[in-house]
């Protein structure tokens, strides 16, 4: 997925074996990333825990962390896993968000 801002492109990817999405600016350097566990198997007894979101400084107010979030998201769809924002930037895309408010894994009390 590719991410346009005003200052900067943006490719994002999966990387399997660090267990997160990355953010790419045009010349290859990390602009930032979006790191998750996941447990359970099968279809609908899957969870994504969210436990970070790390954007450069040089990167932020860019909407990297969003579009981070956004591919997240869909994986988390796409798998059929729901979603526990253990990172302050998840819980609070999803609180702005509604549309993603079906994702939240149910918290035990």
């Amino acid at each position: 997925m590719s991410v346009h801002s005003d200052k900067e492109e943006f490719d994002i990817t999966q990387d399997l074996q660090g267990s997160r999405f990355v953010a790419r600016a045009q010349d290859g350097e990390i602009a930032g990333y979006v790191a998750y566990e996941i447990s359970g198997e099968g279809l609908f007894n899957k969870v994504l825990s969210i436990p970070s979101t790390v954007v450069d400084p040089r990167f932020k107010g860019q909407g990297v962390a969003s579009a981070l979030t956004i591919e997240a998201f869909s994986w988390a769809r796409k798998i059929g896993a729901t979603v526990n924002p253990i990172c302050s930037f998840t819980a609070g895309f999803i609180d702005r968000n509604p549309i993603y408010q079906d994702l939240l894994a149910e918290q035990s009390v």
